[in-house]
């Protein structure tokens, strides 16, 4: 039976390979049917592998080999069960998997740009919202610090973010000037009510011991001792022109104790042979400046209690230097204390208001004055000490910093 070679070849054609594979009809000796004449130098390669599938026992299957290239091809092929025909076909791995090979590239380049927008998207976020608030949080650290100028420093400048961040960076930028703002006020009021509160004090001292010294002059007076009477106004003289300077804070260690000394004058006048006063000083005093009007009070204290239930009051004041510190400690022979008593009046000391202070009676007006000025004055670096036993006597003993009059600065000037 003749049958035309395109009735075989139409449908053939229709199989595709990849862009170059071809479908070849072979007869029952391997000659093609068809005039196909590229089966020779497509097959002149896979010669051994066609003829083994031709003496195998599979109908149909997929062989790769190599071509003389080196380059992998692929034999398709399937018998066919009635005629013993078989159908071959030869295609090559780059041909058949063009269209995925072309699909992996271009899902490659996709990644590949995906991943470089990605990059630049988390670039782009570390320069306009991370890196800010890096900065924004160093600020903070360094505002938790107090330090307000490099806290600010370390701000994005105005205007450079303009989301979120950049809002928050504008508040914080404002919140800590006015912060800063408000500190220096709150320090300057701070500053000008300590002073306030130290004058106050200052200014309890002085009407105390004019009162005191006014009441003695008259005594003298009414008494007749004239010559009494003028040393007394000439010791009185001298300290009220010192203690009107009440523009000074701090005073000449050597000042505070020539003042003692004219004060003590006047006690030896109004008590004679019933006081006994000493001073002794020890160290490099020259130089050192003190807060003044602190040794006064204590002594006319330890006066007044040694002489309630003594003959004769001895008191012993000793001012010595050593290690920068200057230790200013007043002795007596007074009733003394407990201790339990030292505790309570150093406690009413440390928490008494400066209410509290000026208002006190005459008899309280001495060691809490003077404490309550050390305190507002000196702060963490004065201490005092307290020791007594009943009977025995007292001894108060404050401690403060050996500044010299070189380094001196007025209250007023610091800051």
């Amino acid at each position: 039976m003749n049958v035309s070679a395109d009735y075989f070849l139409e449908p053939l054609s229709r199989i595709h390979l990849g862009e170059s594979g071809t479908i070849y009809l072979l007869d029952q000796n391997g000659t093609p049917l068809l005039s196909q004449a590229e089966y020779n130098s497509r097959s002149g390669m896979a010669g051994s592998e066609v003829q083994a599938i031709r003496d195998g026992s599979r109908k149909q299957g997929v062989v790769y080999f190599k071509n003389g290239r080196g380059q992998t091809q692929i034999l398709v092929y399937k018998k066919l069960a009635l005629t013993n025909w078989m159908l071959v076909g030869f295609v090559s791995e780059q041909d058949l998997y063009a269209q995925l090979f072309k699909l992996r590239n271009s899902i490659v380049l996709l990644a590949a740009a995906l991943l470089l927008l990605s990059l630049f998207i988390a670039f782009w976020l570390s320069h306009g919202i991370t890196k800010p608030l890096s900065r924004l949080v160093s600020a903070m650290r360094h505002v938790q610090r107090g330090d307000f100028d490099s806290a600010e420093s370390r701000l994005p400048p105005e205007g450079s973010v303009r989301n979120e961040v950049g809002f928050a960076a504008a508040t914080f930028r404002n919140m800590v000037g006015r912060l800063r703002q408000h500190i220096q006020s709150e320090f300057e009021l701070k500053l000008l009510r300590q002073q306030a509160e130290y004058k106050a004090l200052l200014m309890q001292i002085n009407p105390h011991f004019l009162f005191n010294t006014l009441e003695l002059l008259s005594s003298l007076a009414m008494q007749g001792r004239t010559d009494d009477t003028v040393k007394v106004i000439e010791s009185l003289g001298k300290m009220l022109r010192f203690s009107l300077k009440i523009s000074d804070d701090v005073i000449g260690l050597r000042e505070e104790l020539k003042y003692v000394r004219d004060y003590a004058a006047i006690l030896r006048i109004r008590f004679g042979d019933r006081l006994r006063l000493s001073i002794e000083e020890e160290g490099k005093l020259d130089r050192v400046v003190i807060v003044k009007f602190v040794l006064q009070p204590l002594i006319e204290n330890a006066v007044k209690y040694s002489l309630r239930q003594q003959s004769e009051a001895r008191v012993d004041i000793r001012v010595r230097r050593t290690e920068g510190r200057v230790h200013l400690s007043v002795a007596d022979n007074g009733p003394g204390m407990t201790e339990e008593r030292i505790r309570q009046l150093l406690e009413s000391a440390a928490t008494s208001r400066l209410d509290q202070i000026l208002a006190s009676r005459e008899r309280q007006i001495g060691l809490g004055n003077v404490l309550a000025r050390c305190r507002l004055y000196y702060g963490s670096l004065f201490e005092v000490r307290m020791e007594s036993a009943v009977g025995e006597g007292t001894r108060i003993e404050l401690i403060l910093p050996a500044r010299e009059a070189h380094a001196y600065v007025p209250s007023v000037d610091r800051g």
